[in-house]
């Protein structure tokens, strides 16, 4: 495992630090919203972007629960994860207990993507964040782009169907309905409006950010997820470019604006450093997209049309909880021990670099 930011070390509390115990939960974020109660997350971690395409309906819905359960935020559509005559579990809740009839319910991250490909109007229903993708990113081919197996998938036909309007379908630079960013508050405030119980995200990219960042302070998110992984930087570079997005939205009158990153390749110590030195969520898509990858290759046959998955019963099975468990559980569970040391250490206090440029750079504390 790669370890993009090794040159950074945690630092334990002081010797003269009183002994402290944790809270009964210390991992917990809490996001404010400009209108209504928080949003309460038990992990600042998330999967930003799952490729579900890659596997059937069924498999979809059983690896977004899977990991829901390790308290890992999960992005997804209904249609990603379940067809027109039937719920998914993921969308409905886990029945834990068939008496009592009591489900487990599970927070959602929904991408409202500009062209609104796949997305319906239930998607509203208890979200926790809506996503609205206002950066417009590469696919696998390097297109601005969607593949015609997503959009088969969000159309809910047959894989041997054609696609509706031709093979590759052009992503949207910006929403249609949005006349300007100045208009952005507007479109801000509908969704606030169709989904009273989220918090309103903008995803953006790192490119045009001092130019960018002042109109995105004023459309009044939530929140602020910043893409990072489509970039080819060592860690110092990453460091660097999450610390002056924080101070810039600091400076943009930001300073209550969580900002999410989606760092790419990271190793759970980088996932704990980020947040250390400002970010307030990381995505872990490259730990959780090994899930789809292995799932894929050990079933790369099965039909993945509608009839295919209404013949037979829908139930989750557990062992798809311990398939992922053995995937990334280790993995989940180093973040959480790590950001649970560094709660009762003063933020200047948690990092620090034996390496010259790393300091100057971070300004974190130089170590000798």
């Amino acid at each position: 495992m790669k370890h993009r930011l090794a040159p950074l070390q945690f630092l334990p509390p002081s010797i003269n630090t009183s002994w402290f115990v944790p809270s009964d939960d210390p991992n917990s974020v809490s996001i404010k919203r400009d209108l209504g109660s928080d949003v309460c997350l038990p992990l600042p971690l998330f999967w930003y972007d799952p490729a579900w395409y890659q596997v059937t309906v069924e498999q979809a819905d059983f690896l977004a629960v899977a990991v829901a359960e390790m308290d890992v935020l999960v992005s997804c559509l209904r249609s990603d994860v379940s067809v027109p005559s039937r719920d998914s579990i993921f969308h409905a809740g886990r029945m834990v207990d068939a008496e009592a009839k009591t489900k487990r319910r599970y927070g959602r991250l929904v991408p409202y993507r500009n062209e609104r490909y796949g997305f319906s109007v239930a998607d509203f229903d208890d979200a926790s964040i809506i996503d609205l993708r206002i950066v417009v990113a590469r696919d696998f081919s390097g297109r601005f782009a969607y593949s015609p197996a997503q959009i088969q998938r969000w159309e809910a036909t047959p894989t041997t169907a054609p696609v509706a309007g031709g093979g590759w379908i052009p992503a949207a630079s910006f929403p249609p309905d949005v006349v300007s960013m100045e208009h952005l508050t507007n479109k801000i405030s509908q969704l606030r409006n169709l989904a009273p119980s989220a918090a309103i995200f903008l995803s953006v990219g790192p490119y045009r950010i001092d130019e960018e960042l002042p109109a995105l302070v004023n459309a009044k998110p939530d929140g602020l997820i910043l893409r990072l992984d489509e970039l080819s930087v060592e860690g110092l570079q990453l460091a660097e470019i999450l610390c002056r997005t924080r101070q810039l939205l600091d400076q943009c009158g930001g300073e209550a604006i969580p900002l999410w990153v989606v760092p790419g390749e990271i190793s759970p110590d980088d996932a704990v450093k980020l947040v250390a030195m400002g970010a307030s969520a990381v995505a872990i898509d490259a730990w959780c997209n090994e899930l789809l990858e292995q799932t894929e290759s050990a079933q790369p046959h099965e039909s993945m049309n509608e009839h295919s998955l209404t013949i037979r019963s829908h139930q989750y099975d557990s062992r798809w909880g311990d398939f992922a468990t053995h995937v990334v559980g280790d993995r989940i569970e180093r973040f959480r021990g790590l950001f649970e040391s560094l709660q009762n250490i003063e933020k200047k206090e948690r990092l620090g670099s034996y390496d010259p440029d790393w300091v100057k750079s971070l300004g974190v504390r130089q170590l000798r």
